[in-house]
């Protein structure tokens, strides 16, 4: 399996979004788990500051809202 991934500023992405005439439903910005800092604690402190991955939910936009 083929993982694409690339940064950009959280605005480019959100303009994309309603360029193809969706709405930001909801964005989350996953966290670590308390635990890993234990194990891993160089990437945890890493992930704490700068998620790895953001998961959004997306809606159709209807014209006129």
């Amino acid at each position: 399996m083929t993982h694409r991934f690339w940064r950009q500023p959280l605005h480019a992405w959100l303009d994309e979004f309603t360029t193809a005439g969706l709405a930001l439903d909801r964005l989350v910005e996953h966290q670590p788990l308390p635990s890993m800092a234990r194990y891993h604690p160089k990437e945890h402190e890493k992930l704490t500051h700068q998620p790895g991955f953001m998961a959004v939910r997306l809606r159709k936009q209807h014209p006129g809202i």
